[in-house]
């Protein structure tokens, strides 16, 4: 392969997953300067910005989009992680890419997985600034940025034809979040003791139909509808599940998906998986072996948000603080296996990986 007019010409994408043919493509470039082949732009850019951005990425996507693989591009653009900003003006105009195809579902539901993940974080900060001063110099930030992208989405809706009940709860949220004020959740209460059964079919819900950033930014309305005593039962639960899955095996997964796996991004992806739902958590903890790697998309978060779920919900029903909830130290389970022996531990997954 060589490198001409801005991309490496003899470099075949497989078009199973945009997130691996740009991993493979970036790892490709990385061959080519350690051959002497390229060098980088002095003074001091990045291989990535010398040869990949624009003409390489550019090429990618858009070959993507010739093929008409919008399932692929829609997983691509959808996060699935921690999310800080809305969509940059690259990824609008992909989006506006597909609005000209007519895809404004997918367009719409794109924008919202952005738009949750924000007000998730946003109410984040909103609730725990009662309590941490510093975290208040950082709301108006927030709230700009997340009004921002609301109004942006408002401008969508308009544009391809939302209902005015549509717009009408848009409204409603945008007034919520300029008050810094978290609506009272509507319903009744929920009886219910909180059980494991329970708890899964809260994490569950929506799943499959509804963005990782939907289905978070709903879980604490609906957990808020459970007695106080239930609300904390939740974040026990939660521990336990967390803790069940803090295990060297489920580390080599974790390393595998990702290319590596901090202590940071291990505890992301734990909450990544608990938010798979219950069918996926259980079968991996029981042979993570033959966990299904089409699932994973190159990007795991929602272990914050998981973890403020029942806090928040506490903070809505009772409008005062959740005490803390005891819980046992996480202890990593499990015989140590060392980095070099990851693929030969779960020689599905390993494979799976190479030939994606």
């Amino acid at each position: 392969m060589e490198y001409e007019n801005g991309r490496i010409k003899g470099f075949e994408l497989k078009f199973k997953s945009l997130n691996k043919d740009i991993e493979r493509y970036q790892f490709a470039l990385l061959d080519l300067l350690e051959a002497g082949k390229i060098e980088l732009v002095p003074p001091a850019k990045s291989l990535i910005a010398s040869h990949y951005y624009d003409e390489g990425y550019a090429w990618i996507v858009d070959s993507y989009f010739e093929r008409g693989l919008l399932d692929q591009l829609e997983r691509y653009f959808t996060p699935e992680g921690e999310v800080h900003f809305p969509p940059g003006e690259t990824t609008r105009k992909y989006l506006d890419r597909m609005l000209e195809m007519g895809e404004s579902a997918r367009v719409r539901r794109i924008w919202r997985a952005y738009i949750m993940l924000m007000k998730t974080e946003y109410w984040f900060y909103v609730r725990q600034g009662q309590k941490y001063e510093e975290l208040v110099a950082q709301i108006p930030g927030l709230k700009r940025r997340l009004l921002s992208v609301m109004t942006d989405y408002r401008a969508l809706l308009v544009k391809t034809g939302a209902t005015a009940a549509k717009l009408a709860r848009l409204d409603a949220d945008i007034a919520a979040i300029e008050a810094e004020k978290r609506p009272k959740p509507k319903g009744k209460t929920d009886n219910r003791q909180m059980t494991e059964d329970v708890f899964w079919e809260l994490i569950d819900h929506g799943l499959g139909e509804q963005s990782l950033g939907e289905r978070l930014d709903t879980l604490p309305e609906r957990l808020a509808l459970f007695k106080p005593a239930e609300i904390r039962r939740f974040d026990q639960i939660l521990r336990h599940m967390d803790n069940a899955a803090y295990r060297n095996d489920i580390w080599a997964l974790a390393y595998l998906l990702r290319g590596g796996c901090s202590d940071d991004s291990f505890e992301e992806f734990r909450g990544w998986l608990i938010l798979q739902g219950r069918e996926v958590f259980e079968a991996t903890l029981a042979n993570p072996d033959d966990f299904d790697v089409a699932l994973y998309h190159g990007e795991s978060g929602g272990m914050d948000a998981l973890r403020d779920a029942a806090p928040s919900a506490f903070d809505l029903r009772e409008g005062k603080p959740m005490k803390p909830v005891k819980a046992p130290l996480l202890e990593l389970k499990g015989p140590y296996i060392d980095e070099e022996d990851f693929a030969s531990y779960l020689p599905r997954v390993a494979a799976a990986m190479r030939a994606a």
